[in-house]
């Protein structure tokens, strides 16, 4: 008799006593037990591309392990790598650096035995790049999909909406700290204002957020066609093409933080400059009302904050302003009907730490849902 055989027999007798091994099992991007929440492309091949954050894979399963398929179409490098959250029944399980080549990458293990909820969060924002979903993998099976929550909200804004740096609390004692440039791996949209209020609410939520954008001209002085409101309907902020059906997902309702970046254009002497009255106001009510005309029923709230003050740029009152212009532009709405829009003013960050960029932190973020959710609750819902 062969003596390898024998050696081996104690080894096999063992791993028979052994509990036993769960089996992977991979699963499309088109399964119909998968939920998405926000805009997504799926015309493209093999599964649906999207570039905004917060951007949601959602399903059910009794499983221990998800791991996660994507193709990640941006350039790379420290300000276009990809990332997403991977949350097992609300919280958070794992973050996933997404490959440029695609292919299943590891996800969330160990999870306990049983039925959980997973949501698949886009982290980052569209600057970052668009990604493509191609399935996943999971060590157990994928079940019938959890119901829809009942309400849906929507948040609208600039790189604050986005998250952008949320993730560093950096301390400014020269105030020339805080200017660090964008890196992705340190942007969370799940600790963004707008998902902690979609969990307080128990809501779906779509995050419509691109960076330097203003409600009437940009960070870098573009007006026009150029400004947020007619990229609102865009899939990718880059393109004109396809564009969003806005049927699709009906908020209950929506906030908008617009503003900032307008006040923000650099002038002659190289300093913030406040944008012309009337030009702004007429634009942010123009969208106001473009936002009416797909969303009818909606609430709209229109909230400035919390990065501007009267500090900064010293003389130029760009708070004040700015509280003037936009509680003025609501008070028209009503004058003209439509009452159901709303101003909202967060209380202005004054001290660091800060994130990226002068953004603010994760903690302010907490602070802002905090603080927009108890007006939600007195005057909205």
């Amino acid at each position: 008799m062969n003596l390898a055989r024998w050696l081996w027999l104690p080894l096999v007798l063992g791993m028979a006593g052994c509990e036993p091994f769960d089996p992977w099992y991979d699963f499309p991007a088109n399964d119909k037990r998968l939920q998405f929440i926000g805009r997504m492309d799926f015309t493209t091949p093999e599964g649906p591309t999207y570039a905004h954050p917060g951007t949601t894979i959602r399903f059910r399963c009794d499983c221990t392990g998800v791991d996660v398929s994507f193709e990640d179409k941006g350039k790379g490098g420290d300000e276009n790598t990809n990332f997403v959250n991977i949350l097992v029944d609300g919280e958070h399980a794992a973050k996933v650096e997404l490959r440029r080549e695609g292919g299943m990458i590891r996800g969330a293990r160990a999870l306990p035995p049983g039925e959980h909820v997973i949501e698949i969060v886009k982290r980052t924002e569209s600057y970052a790049g668009t990604i493509r979903f191609l399935g996943l993998s999971l060590q157990g099976s994928l079940l019938d999909p959890p119901p829809w929550p009942t309400r849906r909200m929507e948040f609208i804004g600039d790189s604050i909406t986005c998250g952008y740096g949320n993730e560093v609390r950096i301390y400014a004692p020269t105030y020339t700290e805080p200017n660090t440039g964008y890196h992705s791996e340190n942007e969370d949209i799940s600790k963004a204002y707008g998902s902690l209020l979609g969990r307080k609410y128990d809501a779906d939520v779509i995050t419509t957020c691109i960076s330097g954008m203003g409600v009437y001209r940009n960070l870098n002085g573009s007006t026009g066609e150029k400004a947020f409101p007619n990229l609102y309907r865009r899939i990718y902020p880059g393109q004109d093409k396809p564009l969003w059906n806005t049927s699709l997902f009906v908020p209950e309702v929506i906030v908008i933080n617009l503003g900032n970046n307008d006040f923000n254009v650099r002038d002659e002497s190289n300093m913030p400059s406040a944008p012309p009255a009337r030009p702004f106001q007429d634009a942010y009510k123009a969208f106001v009302q473009q936002l009416r005309g797909y969303y009818p029923k909606a609430k709209i709230v229109c909230t400035i904050g919390p990065l501007m003050n009267d500090n900064y740029p010293a003389g130029r009152k760009h708070w004040t302003l700015i509280q003037k212009y936009v509680s003025d532009m609501v008070d028209v709405l009503h004058e003209e009907g439509d009452s159901n829009v709303y101003y909202f003013a967060y209380t202005p960050v004054l001290t660091d730490p800060y994130g990226e960029d002068w953004h603010p932190t994760a903690e302010v973020h907490a602070a802002m849902a905090k603080e927009l959710g108890a007006f939600l609750d007195a005057n909205v819902f």
